[in-house]
């Protein structure tokens, strides 16, 4: 019978483990995580930079199953907490910190020992000797080596906070996303209730004499219409659920109800302003500048590595032939005749500029980024604000006129289908233009590096009154 060998059954079990876990469902609970987050949101940058003590994730962090419903700051903690992207820029933060660490550790002294003629027949054996050997780093290196380490440090905490940023704008625009969702089917299912009413009203006229057939099939159409755009309103909404769960980081269907104000705006500085802080604040400008000052430090030490170190040694020799004990002392060093590190050097010069390169990629694509999500915001404010002094308000009169002399007798069912239809097509576009305004808004305060309501928003709502069911 073979042996049993516990380290396969250990195999077995780990691989078992592994294939049942879901670590994405519940917060992670990563003690080094929630640090990195607690150190690196309230820091300096290493150069007098103030950035965000705000939206870490809190100790309390709420999780899904301990809701009732979702709001925006539980979405951005819960996010925070579990988001796998996260996570690893943070430890991009660690590691450097490990490099930095190791990159200013001096070489360890060596010992050996080192005996010559043992066993020899004729009498006693020879030497012994016993050396301690040091290198000495020179030219600076070590001190060097650590602040190339220290600017990458740096570079990746610039990074993590930019990502950071980058990912909160991105819960939100899924936030908000669903809530738009909701508002859709919400006015899809009015339309469809109202196109099944008249269906049902131009059978019985029908029936009586009061219409013809081609009234029948025409509100049948409208019916039927109505119904495939709710359907499809509904897809839209559940394609939406399924982005925030994906931003959230859990992999279970967020069935919470979402509540948010869709119709609080944001009131965003002017087009200039908002450049100059993206210019000034955002941290993948600040990464880019901490990697030129990386390859800098980078040129210089590969500058400095150019310079062999020196080895010293020193140790007892103990002679059994003369009976004597002598001490030996010595220095070594490479003579640089043919290795200088040149090409290290020009490497490091290269990287150098590029580096320089890389800044001005990043500013410009954050001009770039700046000025089409400004447009965005600002095309989408003019529509929102239209839409909410001029067109829901028409609308809204038009349905109700239309409503009156329907019930007078003046006017038939399609006129008012048509006036239902316009009212429901207005506030559709009315949301749409709300999720283009909220999505842009979250884009530059991400570019901006803003804190959640840095800003103040204007929360005039006309829901209410536009919200309104219609019976024929």
């Amino acid at each position: 019978m073979a042996m049993f060998r516990p380290h396969i059954l250990w195999l077995c079990v780990s691989v078992a483990i592994s294939g049942c876990a879901t670590p994405l469902t519940q917060s992670w609970d990563d003690p080094l995580y929630v640090q990195i987050l607690q150190d690196y949101s309230d820091t300096d940058l290493g150069a007098g930079k103030e950035t965000s003590s705000r939206l870490i994730a809190p100790a309390d962090t709420p999780t899904l199953a301990r809701l009732e419903s979702l709001s925006l700051e539980d979405a951005i903690a819960i996010a925070l907490a579990n988001h796998p992207r996260l996570r690893a820029a943070a430890y991009d933060i660690r590691a450097a910190q490990g490099r930095e660490t190791q990159a200013r550790l001096g070489a360890n002294p060596s010992f050996g020992v080192e005996a010559e003629g043992l066993g020899a027949a004729a009498g006693a054996g020879g030497e012994s000797s016993y050396v301690l050997s040091q290198e000495f780093i020179t030219a600076g290196k070590l001190e060097k080596a650590g602040r190339v380490a220290q600017a990458e440090r740096f570079q990746s905490q610039a990074a993590f906070l930019a990502v950071k940023s980058d990912f909160i704008a991105e819960v939100k625009q899924a936030f908000y996303g669903v809530l738009a969702g909701e508002r859709r089917v919400e006015a899809r299912q009015q339309l469809a209730d109202v196109a099944g009413r008249l269906l049902t009203s131009v059978n019985a006229q029908v029936e009586a004499g009061a219409a013809i057939e081609p009234d029948r099939l025409r509100a049948q159409v409208a019916y039927e219409q109505a119904g495939l755009e709710l359907r499809a309103a509904e897809s839209e909404l559940d394609v939406a659920r399924r982005a925030l769960t994906v931003s959230l980081g859990v992999d279970l269907p967020v069935t919470l109800p979402v509540v948010g104000d869709l119709e609080a705006i944001v009131e965003l500085p002017q087009r200039d302003e908002v450049l100059e802080r993206v210019l000034a604040r955002n941290n993948h400008l600040e990464a880019a500048r901490r990697g030129i000052e990386r390859a800098r430090r980078a040129h210089e030490l590969a500058k400095a590595q150019a310079w062999p170190n020196l080895t010293a040694f020193a140790g007892p020799r103990f002679s059994d032939i003369n009976g004597e004990t002598t001490m030996d002392v010595g220095v070594e060093m490479a003579i640089p005749l043919f290795d200088r590190n040149q090409g290290a050097i020009a490497e490091a010069l290269a990287e150098r500029l590029k580096a320089g390169t890389i800044l001005g990629q990043t500013q410009l694509q954050l001009i770039e980024a700046t000025s089409e999500a400004w447009s965005a915001y600002d095309t989408a404010r003019a529509a929102v604000t239209k839409y909410r002094e001029v067109l829901l308000p028409m609308s809204r009169r038009t349905l109700d006129l239309t409503e009156q002399v329907y019930r007078s007798g003046k006017f038939d069912y399609l006129r008012l289908l048509d006036a239902q239809q316009l009212f429901v097509q207005t506030n559709i576009v009315y949301v749409d233009n709300l999720l283009r305004l909220q999505q842009a808004a979250a884009l530059l305060e991400a570019l901006m590096q803003a804190e959640l309501n840095e800003f103040n928003t204007d929360d005039t709502s006309v829901k209410d009154d536009n919200a309104q069911e219609v019976s024929p």
